[in-house]
């Protein structure tokens, strides 16, 4: 496998998207500083980028 090429498409609206749909069924970031918010989406950034190459088919 190739290594990864940027995807103008996985944007930070994309990832605000999924924080409001995760959100919208009773998910919540935990408690703590903005910091500490910021450190999980870093997490959920990498959970989609996985996701996306899982979805479209770019994995072994």
């Amino acid at each position: 496998m190739g290594k990864p090429t940027m995807d103008d498409r996985l944007t930070s609206v994309l990832v605000t998207d999924i924080r409001t749909v995760l959100e919208k069924h009773g998910y919540r970031l935990p408690p703590g500083s903005d910091y500490i918010h910021e450190l999980v989406m870093a997490r959920v950034d990498v959970a989609l980028r996985n996701l996306i190459e899982v979805f479209e088919g770019r994995t072994a």
